[in-house]
């Protein structure tokens, strides 16, 4: 491979149509020298062309005569401007006409097209605006003594033609699949400078070629897992061999390409670690902010100019790129806040909810540097200034953490470090901004960034077609040859009308153009190796595909040599089991173990001992998801509390009925105001505005409480929200009681509250749906004379109850006894380490904890 490419480079400038391929040609210099022996040689000039020119402008011209580059951003700002000039339109999306206006701008200099034509041949208002805009955005760089990166190839032009000493060294062109008119013009004014240029012509696929193999998959998800149990078998007879898997489209979900891929040339990828990284790369970069190193560098610098959400703190929270991270107590925060009402907090209010917390663990350290630089910034400042004090922040924050960063992380971390002297240099279009400003631009700019760290030489590089182009492999799979990609919908620009495009020769102007570009492609791609497989999926969408009607002019051999592998996981669960159980019992309980989860721990052993096990013993703890609003858990809570606060005092039924109408309305006031303090004091407007709702709604479930209790048998409240030591059959349980009412003869009646939903206690069998209430019957002991459900709901509230003066067809005194023997007996089963797996249980009800169950295997086996 890249014959060509060692003999006499020496004295050679190599000018790539990509960097990837610039990077390869490097590489490759390099271990041909290794192989030749060689223990040093010169540098090789290979370059991309751009890059090349624009190292060619800040060298060769004269000291100052070179105007100042400006960015692709800077360049897009600029065309923000511009274009307000001339559009007025609330409305419209200026960013993103500004995108397209970029492009069609660098498209018309690579093209040589001339504005004034722009204006002359504007066909509708659209390209009469943009040939306004473009004008004045035109103006604007001649002004200040810009140029935007288009501009830089004119510049070298015109250096060469009125250079005084011929141009060196030789030129060598490669990689590219059309030659622009910049380019050309480029080559003419190199070549009349006295310099050669050497372009180095596309391959063209001929009939003497190998035949290429036609492979027809099912789906495109088996096309890419076929593709890499190609490049998997190759390498297996082949370990020095150098392959590529050109995936069409692949912009529209690279990642998921590269797994499917992974799929068949690495299975179980997934447990293989950084090894996998060293047999197949990505070519394709993914946006800046998508990195977690760099996302998480920006939320912290957002949280200097506004509040951030639960979700996004918890973040950070739990984020391993800061310093201190080492401290649990971070993770603890974050539950606190989890438990609260979301809304958007401020460094500070999250010090003032965690408090006690911040001062005694470094972990929340960072949240107080930043409330005390969010007090002490200016309303404007300079670019360069506003991107000093976000270095120094970061710096004082311990981003990106203390462990050592891996070379990918490295790589992103300068990339960002690069991005930030990028903004710095807004000045020259934005002499001082707001703080929401600066974070604007930053967030945009890293979120227009592709950036694809550099790794180790890889035996397998996925690739896009065009990035493809000047690469040479032992083996090439270019998937997505079907009618429906190839030839790809032609994009000419809807920004210059169509007549100007086709008269310029512009990409797409025609039908036939786009057509003739797509063949090139393809022939290119069938001569980029001697072993070529072009595969097409047969089905994508429910629409059925066929092979491209440009692979007509290949030597094809159609056959079914790469079956998809399909999944790994799949293969593993349907193939031979080599696991093996471990004989290691769970053990008993231990004398002193604390179980955890109080009588939810006993009803688990009911339905899923398993789950008793994770949460009881291993104190496995639900995490609440983090919801909008006042989520049901806590508005169960805030009732609870509320109830508890009115009958704190357990006063008797014949008190509850002499409360006059002004005590009641202190007594429910009393409580909600104690209960919805600590929640009103921190909240945001829009919480603020919801728990005042939800405290008229709890306000009048109280009032119909009391209403309920006052239409009761006598009773009178013993104990509200009751703490219980209770040990049954050897498990330590510690339980809190809603409510213990005394009827009749002093005996106990339990209640339990049920907000939400409607509860029933009983079935059809008269047995109960929840031995909730029958565990606490248990751990109190003596004359238990009932229990029950008070449902406190806005639809209804009433009491579901089972006792001796509450269901006419059960018998009390027998009933009693068996449900408290039943706890007995599944305590006893929890005590004696029962793990047993209910495999009937529903997929909603055994997700929580089906890794460490398998309960999914475990039904695949039954």
């Amino acid at each position: 491979m890249y014959d060509w490419l060692v003999a006499n480079n020496d004295a050679r400038q190599v000018l790539t149509a990509s960097r990837r391929l610039a990077r390869t040609l490097r590489v490759t210099f390099a271990d041909r020298q290794v192989q030749a022996g060689r223990m040093a040689w010169p540098t090789p000039a290979i370059d991309e062309w751009r890059d090349w020119a624009y190292s060619y402008a800040t060298t060769e011209l004269p000291q100052g005569s070179l105007p100042i580059v400006i960015s692709a951003y800077q360049s897009k700002l600029l065309w923000e401007r511009c274009l307000r000039r001339e559009i007025s339109d609330p409305l419209l999306n200026v960013g993103m006409l500004a995108r397209q206006a970029r492009d069609t701008w660098l498209r018309m200099r690579e093209w040589c097209v001339p504005i004034d034509e722009c204006q002359r041949r504007s066909g509708n208002r659209d390209q009469w605006l943009f040939a306004q805009a473009a004008a004045s955005y035109d103006s604007i760089l001649a002004r200040e003594g810009w140029i935007d990166d288009s501009g830089v190839p004119a510049l070298v032009i015109e250096h060469l033609l009125s250079a005084e000493k011929p141009a060196t060294p030789p030129l060598v062109l490669t990689g590219f699949d059309r030659i622009s008119p910049i380019l050309t013009r480029f080559i003419g004014a190199y070549r009349e400078a006295g310099g050669t240029v050497d372009v180095r012509d596309q391959p063209v696929a001929t009939g003497d070629d190998p035949a290429a193999a036609l492979v027809a998959a099912e789906s495109a998800d088996a096309e890419l897992r076929s593709a890499g149990r190609w490049a998997r078998q190759v390498l297996s007879h082949e370990p020095g061999a150098r392959l590529g898997i050109v995936v069409t489209q692949l912009e529209s979900n690279a990642q998921r390409s590269l797994r499917l891929v992974k799929e068949g040339l690495v299975p179980g990828w997934q447990n293989a670690g950084d090894q996998q990284r060293l047999v197949v790369d990505m070519s394709y970069g993914r946006k800046l902010v998508e990195y977690p190193v760099v996302a998480t560098a920006i939320e912290l610098l957002s949280w200097l100019s506004r509040d951030l959400s639960t979700t996004d703190v918890g973040r950070l929270f739990r984020s391993s790129l800061l310093a201190d991270t080492a401290d649990d107590e971070r993770i603890r925060a974050e539950l606190e806040l989890r438990g609260r009402p979301e809304q958007h907090w401020s460094p500070a209010k999250v010090l003032s909810v965690l408090q006690a917390r911040a001062e005694s663990h470094d972990g929340l350290r960072f949240v107080s540097v930043i409330a005390e630089h969010r007090t002490r910034l200016p309303k404007r400042e300079s670019p360069a200034g506003w991107v000093t004090r976000f270095s120094e922040l970061l710096q004082e924050l311990g981003w990106p953490g203390d462990a050592a960063l891996t070379s990918p992380q490295f790589q992103t971390v300068n990339r960002w470090r690069e991005l930030l002297n990028e903004v710095a240099r807004l000045e020259l279009v934005g002499e001082s901004m707001t703080l929401a400003e600066i974070l604007a631009h930053l967030t945009s700019l890293a979120s227009e960034t592709l950036f694809q760290p550099e790794g180790q030489d890889t035996a397998v590089s996925v690739m896009g077609p065009l990035e493809a182009a000047g690469m040479e492999f032992d083996g090439i799979w270019v998937t997505g040859a079907s009618n429906n990609n190839w030839p790809p919908h032609g994009s000419p620009l809807p920004l210059l009308s169509r007549d100007l495009q086709r008269d310029f020769g512009m990409p797409d102007a025609v039908p036939a153009d786009t057509i003739q570009y797509a063949q090139r492609v393809i022939n290119r791609l069938a001569c980029s190796a001697p072993n070529v497989v072009f595969s097409y999926a047969k089905s994508v969408g429910g629409a059925e595909q066929a092979a491209s009607a440009l692979l007509q002019s290949l030597s094809l051999s159609v056959g079914d040599r790469y079956p998809d592998p399909g999944w790994h996981a799949h293969a593993l669960a349907g193939g031979e089991q080599v696991a093996t159980l471990a004989d290691d019992p769970v053990p008993p309980v231990a004398v002193g173990e604390k179980i955890h989860g109080g009588a939810a721990t006993i009803q688990r052993q009911f339905s899923e001992p398993f789950a008793a096990f994770a949460h009881g013993r291993l104190g496995i703890d639900p995490l609440w998801p983090i919801e909008t609003g006042l989520p049901a858990n806590i508005r169960g809570s805030l009732i609870h509390a509320a109830l508890y606060r009115l009958y704190l005092d357990c006063p008797s039924q014949q008190q509850i009925m002499s409360w006059r109408e002004s005590e009641v309305a202190d007594r429910i006031g009393q409580a909600v105001d104690f209960v919805f303090a600590p929640h009103e004091r921190i909240a945001d407007s829009t919480l603020a505005q919801l728990l005042r709702l939800e405290k008229q709604r709890v306000a009048r479930l109280l009032q119909g409480v009391i209403e309920h209790d006052r239409q009761r048998e006598v009773f009178a409240i013993a104990q509200v929200e009751q703490g219980i030591d209770a040990r049954i059959e050897g498990l330590q349980l510690h339980l809190r009681i809603d409510r213990v009412d005394h009827v009749g003869d002093n005996e106990s009646f339990v209640i339990d509250y049920k907000t939400g939903s409607e509860k029933r206690l009983l079935d059809r069998d008269k047995h109960p749906k929840d031995m909730q209430l029958i565990v606490y019957a248990c751990a109190l002991g003596g004359d238990v004379a009932g229990v029950g459900l008070l449902n406190v709901d806005s639809r209804r509230i009433f009491l579901d109850a089972a006792g001796r003066n509450h269901s006419e067809k059960l018998d009390w005194a027998t009933a009693l006894p068996a449900w408290l023997d039943e706890v007995r007996v599944a305590a006893r089963q929890i005590a004696f380490g029962d793990v047993r797996v209910n495999i009937a249980q529903a997929a909603s009800q055994a997700r929580a904890l089906g890794l460490l169950s398998r309960v999914r295997e475990l039904q695949h086996d039954d």
